[in-house]
């Protein structure tokens, strides 16, 4: 039985490392036609993009998984259940820190007055790109499909 838990333990961790973010420019955009607008950024700040929690609970499982395991190694008898139990509970919170921490994602909102007078406002991933400007930066918006879909500097 505990080979079996550290083993699925094991092999949740590493697909969890494995990068499961996109990079670059969705296939779906390649050689699309996209709508450009000129504009100025007025105002760019970094948020917090949120992420329902996913890497919280996943990471509450391990770490009652793993706390579990380390708790039975302790004592034998009734202290072994409690050393079990007290463990799966510590490993449980500390779990579900972890996975809060390393889940979180970062995006940018970006608010751009067109050269037509308009204003409009999005949040992006962060991207070098974007984190490298600011207020007063000549940039283009890209629409794909009726949304915004990058600023680039112009």
């Amino acid at each position: 039985m505990k080979k079996l838990l550290i083993s699925t333990g094991l092999g949740l961790a590493l697909m969890l490392t494995t990068g499961c973010a996109p990079r670059g420019i969705a296939q779906s955009q390649v050689n699309q036609a996209m709508r450009v607008e000129p504009g100025i950024i007025t105002a760019i700040k970094q948020v917090e993009i949120n992420n329902n929690g996913v890497g919280n609970g996943l990471g509450v499982v391990l770490g009652t998984a793993a706390g579990g395991v380390l708790g039975n190694k302790v004592g034998g008898g009734t202290g072994k259940v409690l050393a079990t139990a007290a463990g799966a509970v510590a490993g449980g919170v500390i779990g579900g820190m972890a996975g809060n921490n390393m889940d979180a994602r970062y995006g940018v909102e970006v608010v751009v007055k067109l050269d037509n007078g308009q204003s409009v406002a999005t949040v992006l991933p962060s991207n070098g790109a974007l984190s490298s400007m600011g207020a007063g930066q000549a940039v283009n918006v890209i629409y794909s499909n009726g949304k915004i879909s990058n600023i680039s500097p112009r």
